[in-house]
């Protein structure tokens, strides 16, 4: 159902990531309890899933580190990559390449190293689950079988939220689309005010709601006086502004339920919801008096500009909103012949719909 007023891409986007926040946040996941249930299973002081870059945003499980650098411990893991498959060193400090690339990172001063490559379902690497003794030991079979279904356990994980991540990502972006769909199906472009088909239609529901609940309801039709003679003397461009600044005016004397269309032109209505008429134009001449208060930029020099208002009420015997634009559009000719740049109220209430008197039904009597 369309709801008035448009969706906020902004909130839409929080709700959503709120609502997703075990699938993605502004922070990466951490697997920390997975790590420490693989330190626990394969007695190791420190267990490290090494991903690649772009996954580390995403995604931390990581035992025994805390201590040190994260840049330093994702260099020295880094070049677990290397190895095209699983490997079991047993004293890392004998390996010269790796030594010499480590060295001078502030990690602990590991010997027993080994890794599990981990992979989406179809064998594509993104990173190596490691486990890492501070002592010469070498891994078991055992030990390495158990590596490994831990590594398919943190793959498949990664993979997981990675999906989701791209799911709320896709999500996301049609929220926008969304929001931006419905700007452009009900918005005015120009005066971000209510497009005349969605004024309509938001206003036909106030009218719905005022008949059952028996509430107030108050219309105005609002015209620029002598517009024409705007675009004619400083051009459409001018008039443009005149007319965005005239609606930025209306929106900040109603209130947030109130409805704002643009009919057409430099023609625009209010619907004042829970208001009569007498309020309706207390709020009329404040908008006319605050627009006559601007000065726009003109080639022969600044110049300002007034308005006419006609205000109505709805009625329980209106079938539509179109009933009371009708008479607050009377009250606004009234006003322009009258000499403009007033608001005139339209007091003039239509009369009850004519209703079929009922005939007396004939009785009959029966002798007994």
């Amino acid at each position: 159902m369309i709801t008035y007023p448009p969706p906020e891409f902004e909130q839409q986007k929080s709700e959503i990531l709120q609502r997703y926040k075990i699938l993605r946040g502004d922070s990466a996941h951490d697997a920390v309890c997975l790590a420490d249930t693989i330190s626990s299973a394969l007695r190791v002081p420190v267990v490290h899933a090494a991903v690649y870059k772009k996954y580390q945003e995403r995604y931390r499980c990581s035992h025994g580190l805390c201590d040190y650098p994260e840049e330093d411990v994702e260099m020295f893991f880094a070049l677990t990559h290397l190895a095209q498959g699983q490997f079991n060193a047993t004293d890392i400090q004998t390996e010269e390449y790796f030594h010499a690339q480590t060295c001078d990172l502030n990690v602990p001063e590991f010997h027993a190293l080994a890794g599990i490559p981990l992979t989406d379902p179809h064998g594509k690497r993104f990173g190596t689950l490691c486990i890492a003794d501070e002592q010469v030991r070498e891994f078991g079979a055992n030990e390495l079988q158990m590596l490994s279904g831990f590594a398919r356990v943190v793959s498949n994980d990664i993979c997981i939220r990675s999906a989701a991540h791209y799911a709320v990502g896709d999500l996301l972006k049609l929220e926008k689309e969304k929001c931006e769909l419905f700007e452009l199906a009900t918005i005015d472009p120009l005066t971000k005010a209510l497009n005349r088909r969605s004024f309509e239609k938001f206003s036909n529901r106030e009218v719905a709601r005022m008949k059952r609940e028996k509430l107030n309801l108050a219309t105005l039709m609002i015209d620029i006086d002598h517009f024409k003679a705007v675009n004619d003397q400083y051009g459409h461009a001018v008039g443009d502004q005149v007319i965005a600044k005239l609606v930025s005016v209306i929106t900040k004397c109603v209130r947030q339920e109130d409805l704002v269309g643009r009919l057409g032109g430099e023609e625009f209505a209010v619907v004042l919801v829970d208001a009569n008429a007498s309020q309706a134009e207390i709020v009329g001449n404040r908008i006319r008096n605050t627009i006559k208060q601007f000065e726009f930029p003109g080639g022969s020099g600044p110049f300002s500009i007034a308005c006419s208002i006609g205000v109505s009420e709805p009625t329980p015997y209106d079938e539509d909103i179109q009933d009371s634009l009708q008479r607050a559009d009377e009250a606004l000719y009234e006003a322009k012949k009258t000499g403009r740049d007033k608001v005139v109220v339209n007091h003039r209430a239509p009369s009850a719909p004519n209703t079929p008197i009922e005939q007396p039904t004939e009785q009959r009597i029966t002798l007994r």
